[in-house]
């Protein structure tokens, strides 16, 4: 079965790696920084996420991908095959709406996977804002905007990450079903 593709974006140093590195189960998440060069991909499993009143476990992809746009070539090999997206931003740089709007434009709009199949992580480590930015919630507002900090908030991200999870499989599963009866009641009028 196909593992899950969850493609990481954002601008530089907002925190992509080090909550990517959480979400996968890494055994070591570094806080200091280092730019990540290209991508990376991290495999994972995620257990027990609720599909249509189902519990299943997925296999999971996370490319962690460089926000530094000398990489940009590598963008259309990243986004082949995604099914989901996660942009992610540091709550001390907040003037990165042009920034993430391309990333959406890109990776979201583009590939036509729709609001839905994405969300925005506002990466607060150090607790600053005591509201998610305006700007940012105004220009993506059918996007879940939802503020993460590993150190005091690990099990509201895991949760938050979880429930994206679903949503998305969801939809995923809906729309298999869905092509599947078409084939069927298609193939069922050609038999007549």
């Amino acid at each position: 079965m196909q593992a899950l593709k969850l493609v990481v974006i954002g601008p530089l140093e907002s925190g992509k790696t080090t909550v990517s590195n959480f979400l996968a189960d890494a055994s070591e998440i570094p806080y200091n920084y280092h730019p990540t060069y290209g991508v990376r991909i991290l495999e994972a499993e995620a257990q027990g996420i609720i599909v249509n009143n189902k519990t299943i476990s997925k296999d999971i992809e996370i490319w962690d991908c460089s926000g530094d746009y000398k990489f940009k070539t590598c963008w259309p090999a990243i986004r082949k095959d995604l099914h989901g997206v996660m942009l992610i931003y540091n709550a001390k740089k907040q003037n990165c709406l042009k920034e993430m709007q391309e990333f959406y434009d890109y990776f979201v709009t583009q590939t036509k996977l729709g609001p839905d199949m994405c969300v925005i992580f506002c990466y607060d480590p150090d607790r600053i804002l005591s509201e998610l930015p305006k700007s940012i919630s105004s220009t993506f507002p059918k996007v879940s905007h939802v503020r993460c900090d590993i150190e005091e908030s690990a099990n509201k991200l895991q949760a938050d990450f979880r429930l994206f999870l679903s949503s998305l499989m969801t939809k995923m599963q809906d729309y298999l079903d869905q092509e599947e009866n078409t084939i069927l009641t298609d193939n069922i009028l050609f038999a007549k």
